[in-house]
């Protein structure tokens, strides 16, 4: 199902309270509209941490991570980046520019909540952004 929804900054804000605690959320719109401020935004009216990726300044491994023998069997350690306690906003941003080893490693979160072995704390909301290519005057962001 492709559900794709023409809203303002101010709906898009009532529209992750609403739909990203039960379902990852994809926000689309120009360069420098605001999407990660509205997402920072977000996670501070939840009391959560906001944490930020940027898909296109990771390689694979700074994600999946890198192999280490333990007990005779290798294991793949989650980043510190996504490490937490307890539940956070995860913002993947850049994600149509991300390299497709990266976009890989990005669909297991975004779907899963997981990375290799590694599963985000209950209570984590995960939403991505891209910009479009097309830019406009308007200040709308599509989701």
């Amino acid at each position: 199902m492709h559900s794709e929804f023409t809203l303002t900054l101010r709906q898009v804000q009532e529209f992750l309270l609403n739909v990203s605690p039960v379902r990852p959320v994809f926000i689309w719109g120009p360069p420098g509209v605001g999407k990660s401020a509205l997402v920072a935004q977000f996670a501070e009216s939840l009391g959560l941490e906001c944490v930020a990726l940027l898909g296109s300044q990771l390689a694979p491994e700074d994600l999946i991570g890198i192999p280490q023998i333990e007990g005779g069997v290798s294991r793949f350690y989650p980043p510190s980046m996504i490490v937490r306690e307890r539940g956070f906003v995860l913002f993947i941003d850049e994600l149509n520019i991300a390299s497709a080893e990266i976009q890989k490693a990005f669909y297991s979160l975004i779907l899963e909540q997981r990375i290799g072995e590694y599963r985000l704390p209950k209570g984590s909301v995960i939403t991505a952004g891209s910009a479009r290519v097309n830019i406009t005057r308007d200040r709308k962001s599509v989701v």
